[in-house]
């Protein structure tokens, strides 16, 4: 069993490595991933899609992407308009800046994955999926039992 000490380090080294691959990942395909998961959604759906939707497609929460949608909003890269069937629904779609920055993103993102991933063997991707999942799992698990009452929904 390692020791305490060392699972830390694990966890530290987890937290740079996150942190150096999304800077890398901005600097190469110039989008942050938050950003980038919201555009690449949107182009692959080919239709506007209703903002709830687009939270849950990125995983991301209502605040996040909420700032996200303000951002591309103001580079007019996206455009939001308000469901005809439904009033309460926003929906959201790429204008066509938008989508000329996807398609000029995606060689890059193509370039940036093969460059750090594509001479890695498969089995040790394989196991470093393995790994990451079974992490996210635990820390999903541990969040959900340190939640207060007032931390979760009535």
């Amino acid at each position: 069993m390692i020791e305490a000490a060392e699972q830390l380090k694990v966890l530290q080294q987890l937290g740079r490595t996150y942190r150096a691959f999304m800077s890398a990942y901005e600097k190469e395909v110039g989008h942050c991933l938050p950003r980038w998961k919201v555009m690449l959604h949107l182009y692959n759906k080919h239709e506007p899609c209703p903002q709830k939707q687009l939270g849950d497609a990125s995983h991301m929460d209502p605040g996040a992407l909420s700032r996200q949608l303000v951002t591309l909003e103001a580079l007019g890269w996206i455009a939001r308009s308000t469901d005809q069937q439904d009033k309460r629904i926003t929906n959201v779609s790429l204008t066509q800046q938008g989508k000329q920055q996807v398609e000029q993103s995606l060689p890059r993102r193509v370039a940036f994955i093969e460059r750090t991933l594509g001479d890695l063997p498969e089995e040790q991707l394989r196991q470093l999926m393995d790994s990451l999942l079974q992490l996210e799992t635990r820390f999903n698990a541990t969040a959900k039992q340190q939640a207060t009452p007032e931390d979760t929904p009535a």
